[in-house]
């Protein structure tokens, strides 16, 4: 991530647009998907890859126990209350996980990854038998630009393309849609104005709008995601979201067949 990107990251997540209402998605999908499973929060447990220092865990936390890992020091300390559950490492090949979890967080995390295939197969290797993870990714790669060099993308994914990623690496896809359908104007009209390249002499970093600006855009995503709940399901989107699980295990007698 961008070194000024992530000095000014937990403050982007509590009050930017876009941040906040990946959040509130993110946390209905988490709360559908213990629905109706009665194990205790004590029972279950969380793992948050790329955590930003735990900004979501105080909200994560009425779930289960919650834990995480993330790579950049200037972010590991942003909640002080959540720093002992939080290890300060990368997610590469080296990575060995101390324990399963019921459910993975992966969330805009996988195209910061040179090897994404390797990173799945660590996610497979943090999930219980039946886990769960929930991984957000920026979508399509036409929307290319100055943005994704500076943050250090290396890609950016299509529906069909994520989904054929997920189960050659053996996870079960259950839900997998676009979001952020409506930015999708402005996204190619930033990269038209400013290139695919930072340029000499030019700084680009992402910053909080205006609050009448802030507020529209939120507006915006919101009532797109109340379209999705009511079952609209949209072609493109500037953002992916997938919930996948382990396959489950095959018995002896599925295996003699």
């Amino acid at each position: 991530m961008q070194e000024s990107y992530s000095t000014i990251y937990a403050n982007l997540w509590r009050r930017h647009w876009w941040w906040r209402v990946r959040h509130e998605l993110v946390m209905r999908t988490v709360a559908q998907l213990f629905h109706g499973d009665e194990t205790p929060p004590s029972g279950r447990t969380i793992f948050d890859i790329g955590c930003a220092g735990g900004v979501s865990f105080d909200d994560l936390s009425q779930y289960g126990e919650v834990y995480g890992l993330e790579p950049d020091p200037t972010l590991v300390d942003a909640c002080p209350q959540w720093r002992a559950y939080i290890e300060l490492t990368g997610f590469g090949p080296e990575y060995a996980p101390s324990r399963q979890y019921d459910l993975v967080l992966m969330l805009d995390v996988l195209e910061h990854l040179e090897d994404d295939v390797t990173a799945l197969g660590s996610l497979q290797h943090l999930l219980k038998p039946r886990g769960r993870a929930i991984l957000t990714v920026p979508a399509l790669q036409s929307l290319w630009s100055v943005h994704d060099v500076m943050n250090r993308h290396y890609r950016r994914y299509d529906k069909r393309g994520l989904q054929r990623l997920l189960e050659a690496n053996g996870f079960a896809v259950h839900n997998l849609q676009y979001f952020f359908i409506w930015p999708l104007g402005l996204m190619y009209l930033r990269k038209l104005l400013l290139g695919t390249q930072q340029r000499p002499g030019k700084s680009y970093t992402v910053t909080v709008p205006s609050a009448p600006v802030n507020r529209l855009f939120a507006g915006l995503s919101r009532t797109e995601q109340r379209l999705i709940q009511l079952g609209v399901r949209w072609p493109l989107g500037s953002s992916l979201l997938a919930v996948v699980a382990r396959p489950r295990e095959r018995s002896l007698v599925e295996e003699q067949a």
